[in-house]
């Protein structure tokens, strides 16, 4: 049954649905999307109307094929036999029936999966790490700074906090304008800025591997990867290309899925895993698993204009991969949006670094996360 922007159902399980427009502190392009403010679907669940959840994704029609509008739907169609979900066995469970459907929309489930976890871990008084059998560490993270396609002023003022703060991890995107693109990636040769680790993304900029290898063949080279040269799932011309070049390739709309694995072996190969786009944490660990088997480097990435919600499933990733990855995305809650849902947004330090073991959060039942539902819009 749906009432306005809220769909009920008289089981265990209630569901509804949110949106938080909230503008980013400053616009955020690459060669695939200009940004301005967040573009998130949010769930909130609640057990018996009384335990509550919260969940949230980030469809993007370029990565998955998703909308806000196909996430609704989604939730809309599979109500009935999501309110079957009474524990972490039941999910599992719906999960391995549902595979091919998550396929489709990644997104809309993750919101949905978050959610429940979520509600979940709350019920029974333990974090979503003990719900899943997940050690807790007191690691350190570092994350990585993004730099987006801005303008050069904008750029080299970002490169240079960046490097006030000690990051040493960037990834540079791409923006197919190659004096545009050499200018910026001069800037890493430069004595106070080359100890950085730099990776390109280019987006799926280019068609053919010959045009790919021109490119980045007149780009300083400053960069150990690239992420998504080609078209997404272009198997055979990425095979090829690793053949031809020196740089690592990393995957990132190319696998949303565990079956996509199937092509790649070795560590000349990265997998960017964003939770959003695989369809959850149980997803993501499955996918992480199978990488880590077929001898493939993990990154833990990120959608820009996350909010603490996705960082705080990431983390949740890298605590099953005992912060194992080579590098790791996202966190930035307020250092790029203008609010966050979390009352305590959970985002790095200024020097680019999370302690796990000084996070509150973390020991909390659930996900842990006070959330500002006030700034929430439904539906």
């Amino acid at each position: 049954m749906r009432c306005d922007s809220v769909l009920e159902l008289n089981r265990m399980l209630n569901f509804e649905i949110f949106s938080f427009p909230v503008p980013f502190r400053r616009v955020f392009r690459h060669s695939s999307a200009l940004r301005m403010h967040a573009e998130n679907f949010i769930v909130r669940t609640s057990i018996n109307n009384h335990i509550i959840g919260w969940g949230e994704s980030c469809p993007r029609d370029y990565v998955t094929g998703e909308s806000i509008e196909s996430c609704r739907k989604f939730l809309h169609d599979h109500l009935d036999s999501l309110a079957c979900i009474t524990d972490l066995a039941s999910l599992h469970t719906w999960v391995e029936n549902n595979a091919n459907v998550i396929d489709q929309n990644p997104s809309a489930f993750c919101a949905i999966e978050l959610a429940i976890l979520d509600a979940l871990g709350r019920a029974d008084s333990i974090p979503v790490e003990t719900l899943l059998g997940i050690e807790q560490l007191g690691a350190i993270t570092d994350y990585t700074g993004v730099l987006g396609d801005s303008p050069f002023g904008v750029y080299w003022l970002l490169a240079q906090r960046y490097r006030a703060r000690g990051f040493r991890d960037i990834k540079v995107k791409l923006s197919g304008n190659l004096e545009k693109d050499r200018r910026k990636l001069k800037l890493w040769k430069r004595k106070r800025l080359n100890r950085r680790s730099v990776r390109l993304d280019a987006n799926n900029l280019w068609t053919t591997v010959d045009d790919c290898l021109g490119y980045l063949q007149n780009l300083p080279n400053v960069f150990w990867a690239v992420e998504e040269p080609l078209k997404p799932r272009d198997f055979t011309a990425l095979t090829d290309l690793t053949a031809r070049m020196e740089a690592n390739v990393i995957l990132d709309e190319s696998v949303t899925r565990v079956e996509d694995l199937v092509h790649y072996t070795g560590n000349h190969w990265s997998v960017n895993l964003r939770i959003s786009k695989h369809g959850g944490i149980l997803r993501s660990i499955q996918i992480a698993r199978e990488a880590k088997t077929r001898g493939l480097n993990v990154i833990v990435g990120a959608h820009v204009g996350e909010t603490s919600i996705l960082t705080r499933a990431a983390i949740v990733l890298i605590q099953y991969l005992e912060n194992s990855q080579i590098a790791t995305e996202g966190a930035f809650g307020t250092h790029l949006l203008t609010q966050d849902l979390a009352e305590k947004p959970l985002q790095f330090a200024r020097d680019g670094r999370m302690r796990t073991a000084k996070i509150k959060c973390l020991t909390q039942p659930g996900l842990g996360l006070k959330i500002r539902a006030d700034l929430l819009k439904p539906g």
